[in-house]
């Protein structure tokens, strides 16, 4: 019975030699296998670059995220000049008097983020015909200003043709006022501003506002063919 005994614990009981290798290897027995170890510097390098990832993400959230506030912001406090016209009184459209048109050219250039500027030569017309022109000076305004300038537009002319007399009487009984398009020429700054205004003398004055175009032909369709750069009046 003892020496089965004995078998039985040296059956269970690792040998001397077999104790010697496991210290001269350097791990004991409850290490974790070779396969195992090699596996952690993976994983925290998979860790590492998901988290680097992640950062790089986050980071071109904040750049769009503020890139579009960005954007709003100059949408909402910067705009492009405002061009406007008011006629502060006229003549030569309703009696017998010489035409002529006591304008105020403005600039409201409050939202802008450069210089205005505007001037040269303006014509008042009805219908695309000329009725009076006169120089502008060059009104400039800085930015985040405004200004504006008073000019005259005259013609040598009395009153109006029977014809486009009757065509004004019409436009007034229906809608109240006759309407005619103030342009303002700038050949320097190749701009033009094509402003539609009322004219009524029971009305107070006030501005009306103007389109602002590239000024591509310099006659514009105002100058006769004869190039004498005098704009042709109705008389």
């Amino acid at each position: 019975m003892i020496r089965n005994r004995d078998v039985l614990i040296s059956a269970r009981v690792p040998s001397i030699e077999t104790m010697d290798a496991q210290l001269l290897s350097g791990r004991s027995g409850d290490e974790l296998p070779p396969s195992h170890r090699d596996k952690e510097p993976v994983g925290i390098a998979v860790a590492v670059a998901a988290l680097l990832g992640l950062a790089g993400v986050a980071c071109l959230a904040l750049l769009l995220v503020g890139t579009i506030a960005w954007g709003t912001f100059m949408m909402l406090t910067t705009r492009l000049p405002v061009y406007s016209v008011t006629v502060d009184g006229f003549s030569g459209i309703d009696d017998r008097a010489p035409r002529a048109f006591n304008l105020t050219l403005a600039i409201d250039n409050l939202g802008g983020m450069s210089k205005a500027c505007v001037g040269s030569e303006a014509v008042v017309l009805y219908g695309g015909v000329p009725l009076a022109a006169g120089g502008v000076e060059e009104l400039c305004v800085p930015r985040q200003g405004a200004g504006e300038l008073a000019f005259v537009a005259a013609s040598g002319g009395v009153g109006v043709p029977r014809a486009l007399a009757e065509l004004m009487a019409g436009e007034k009984r229906a809608d109240g006022a006759v309407r005619v398009e103030v342009r303002v020429i700038s050949e320097k700054h190749r701009r033009l501003l094509s402003c539609t205004a009322a004219l009524d003398k029971g009305a107070a004055a006030r501005p009306y506002p103007c389109k602002k175009s590239v000024l591509v032909d310099e006659s514009d369709g105002i100058r006769p063919d004869d190039g004498s750069g005098t704009p042709g009046f109705l008389m």
